[in-house]
């Protein structure tokens, strides 16, 4: 009976933040008639709220012990240097994989209608691009991990001796990234490997905290080449011409 307490837990978790967020986000931008702006400032404030109401929720049961940091200082940045490492080629990896097979990939979006109509309400700003960067390098890794990883794990087969946490909890999350769009085999494989890694990282290290930032700078390696772009060409316009 807890077992399914916690899944029922887990699962409204889930469901709170894949659908009911984005959906309510989208309407509820619509209703205000802002726009692209107006819908990512919604969906951060949500997210956020999100993560505090999880954060307390663990903080009722006793489980913040999730988050407390594990071996000793040297033992955990040797750990969270490999783990960089390790995702750097790992997010390589990947990428070339949903390159290989690109035009299998589903990128139709379900809401896509509602979507334009907020395009056509106000296009987005570098204020839309700043929330979206928050949201997807620190926010989600944070709430994410700490769900999938943090609490699944711990929770449903903990060190299982066949893997059972670190093979659910990867296709979970790789299922979880479909509801919206992307809703075929080879990104339900990449999100799935990549669950697959990010529980890997916390089976072996044992550290909620070095996961989350593997999984931030391996989101954050998806603007890494646009940032040194800008930059480059920033100070080669500003100092150099």
């Amino acid at each position: 009976m807890k077992k399914l307490w916690h899944l029922g837990v887990y699962t409204f978790f889930i469901f709170l933040s894949v659908y009911l967020l984005e959906f309510s986000s989208l309407h509820l931008t619509k209703f205000l008639g802002w726009g692209i702006d107006g819908y990512y400032s919604i969906s951060a404030v949500g997210e956020v709220t999100l993560l505090v109401m999880f954060v307390c929720w663990l903080k009722k049961k006793k489980m913040l012990y999730i988050l407390e940091k594990k071996g000793s200082k040297k033992s955990r940045f040797f750990y969270l240097v490999i783990s960089l490492v390790a995702t750097y080629f790992v997010r390589q990896l990947l990428n070339t994989f949903q390159l290989q097979f690109h035009h299998l990939i589903d990128n139709k979006f379900i809401f896509q209608d509602l979507i334009s109509t907020l395009y056509s309400n106000g296009q987005p700003t570098f204020l839309a691009t700043i929330f979206y960067f928050i949201s997807s390098v620190i926010i989600a890794p944070i709430f994410e991990e700490s769900v999938d990883r943090g609490y699944f794990m711990n929770t449903f087969f903990p060190n299982s001796k066949y893997y059972l946490d670190v093979f659910l909890s990867a296709l979970i999350f790789g299922i979880s990234h479909l509801v919206f769009s992307h809703r075929d085999p080879i990104s339900l494989m990449f999100y799935s490997l990549g669950g697959l890694f990010f529980a890997l990282v916390y089976r072996w290290t044992k550290n909620l905290k070095i996961t989350i930032l593997c999984h931030s700078f391996f989101n954050f390696l998806t603007y890494a080449k646009p940032i040194w772009i800008f930059v480059y060409n920033y100070v080669y316009y500003h100092f150099f011409r």
